[in-house]
């Protein structure tokens, strides 16, 4: 037995009796044999309604189709943000971003990051000793103590944040590989690395976290897929990214290991200038769902029914605690974690784990959903922020709730008819923002200061 079997091994038995109270989580501690390989796929700014399994009539995605077909599919799934630092900082920690110092963009002319001292999905598995890679775009802070390889993970091929960002390069580990990227070819390289990733790693537990620059704009894809779908620039974006998905699943299934292999599959947040959120209201940066209910396709041969589905809410924020209760890894116990095990509702249909979920913007808490509404308390008009409550020039002003069992699309509030909703609604709301008022932090401003230097400022030797 190697010695990385051997503390394999070691830690599935220690963590056999463990428990994580604090976060409210069961979990059982797989032999390590059996323990899952893990894939997290996340696109950039793809909405609701993009995917041909969601509805989309333009775009096909044959490939990723196959997770629904193949798996469960999520109809009631929340980006952690409406926008991607934020979003990306929730998928990682299973916390809401306000408490990674991560709730506002960053940009590439400041030294922002999350906090180094959270503790990521790599940094958890990795020490349940799974290998760990990321592929793709970070946005969690550019400077190397923010670095992925210095957040858990063992290999890294990607960039550091979105690609409107200047400059745009390409990084292996820490060293500059290209500049500026070339864009056409980035999705097939990005599949190329993580088929390496696979390969290398196929005969023990791994961690793979691909998270795609596009559909972020500006819009990039090879020349040959020029005219490939029936909805232009964009829909030829999204079926690039569905063969980079292909490229996935055919080596999990070349390698035999995809029954074995839990995928998730998601995007950060809503559609911006282009793409469809569905029949939901609004889009990327926005308060209504259209701006955080995206797609989330989940698949696992081995425990989840193929083809089902769910309406059960969930977020971002639970698949810390889901990956760690189908790995037996040990999700941190020295901090509030706002995700939840939702294995359950994968697997059998059971109810969702959350009381209430909230939906931040920044230092702000712009709605809160439970099991039946969703309570808006804050909107944008003309890009001013509206406050539905405590407003100083529109007293008749009213927070906005929403039946989501006949109105998912946000259209009608029905506030009058249920005072009673809106009232514990809203002090669910008061209590997380009393508790979190500490955390606020200020977003730097759009232009950088005189002087300010941009992007890494290593990777050159």
């Amino acid at each position: 037995m190697t010695a990385k079997a051997f503390l394999v091994t070691l830690a599935a038995g220690m963590l056999a009796g463990c428990a994580t109270a604090d976060t409210e989580m069961t979990m059982t501690a797989p032999e390590a044999q059996s323990r899952p390989n893990i894939i997290v796929i996340m696109a950039d700014d793809l909405g609701y309604g993009d995917l041909s399994s969601y509805g989309a009539e333009l775009i096909k995605t044959p490939n990723i189709d196959r997770l629904a077909t193949e798996g469960v599919k999520m109809t009631s799934f929340y980006a952690g943000a409406a926008v991607c630092t934020p979003s990306r900082a929730a998928l990682m920690t299973g916390r809401y971003p306000i408490r990674t110092g991560a709730q506002h963009v960053f940009r590439a002319q400041f030294d922002d990051g999350m906090e180094p001292g959270e503790v990521t999905l790599a940094e958890m598995l990795g020490e349940a000793g799974y290998a760990t890679g990321m592929v793709g775009k970070w946005h969690l802070g550019h400077q190397l103590e923010h670095w992925p390889t210095n957040q858990g993970f063992d290999d890294f091929y990607g960039v550091a944040y979105s690609n409107d960002m200047f400059p745009f390069d390409l990084f292996d580990g820490t060293k500059r590989i290209e500049s500026p990227v070339d864009q056409t070819t980035l999705t097939a390289r990005y599949a190329d690395a993580a088929v390496d990733f696979i390969e290398q790693n196929a005969d023990d537990p791994f961690f793979l976290y691909y998270a795609e620059s596009i559909t972020h704009i500006p819009l990039f894809h090879p020349p040959a897929n020029s005219g490939r779908s029936e909805a232009g620039t964009y829909g030829d974006v999204v079926e690039t990214i569905d063969d980079a998905v292909g490229d996935i699943l055919d080596t999990l299934e070349r390698l035999e290991i995809e029954d074995n292999t839990l995928i998730f599959f998601t995007s950060d947040n809503g559609p911006w200038f282009e793409g469809s959120s569905g029949d939901l209201r609004d889009r990327k940066g926005g308060t209504y769902l259209g701006g955080f209910q995206v797609p989330m396709l989940v698949r696992w041969p081995d425990r989840l029914p193929a083809g089902s589905e769910t309406s059960e809410m969930a977020m971002s924020i639970d698949l810390l605690p889901t990956i760690a209760a189908a790995t037996g890894a040990t999700a941190p116990t020295d901090r509030t974690i706002d995700g939840r095990d939702i294995l359950p509702v994968l697997e059998a249909g059971a109810e969702t784990p959350h009381d209430v979920l909230f939906f931040f913007d920044g230092n702000d808490i712009v709605a809160a959903r439970n099991a039946d509404y969703r309570l808006v308390v804050k909107a944008f008009y003309r890009n001013y922020p509206v406050e539905f409550r405590n407003n100083p020039y529109l007293k008749w002003l009213e927070p906005l709730l929403f039946d989501m069992k006949i109105d998912p699309a946000e259209r009608y509030s029905m506030a009058s008819r249920n005072p009673e909703v809106v009232a514990e609604l809203l002090e669910k709301i008061t209590e997380m923002t009393e508790a979190t008022a500490e955390l606020h932090r200020e977003p730097n401003p759009m232009m950088p200061p005189p002087g300010a230097l941009h992007g890494p400022q290593f990777g050159d030797e």
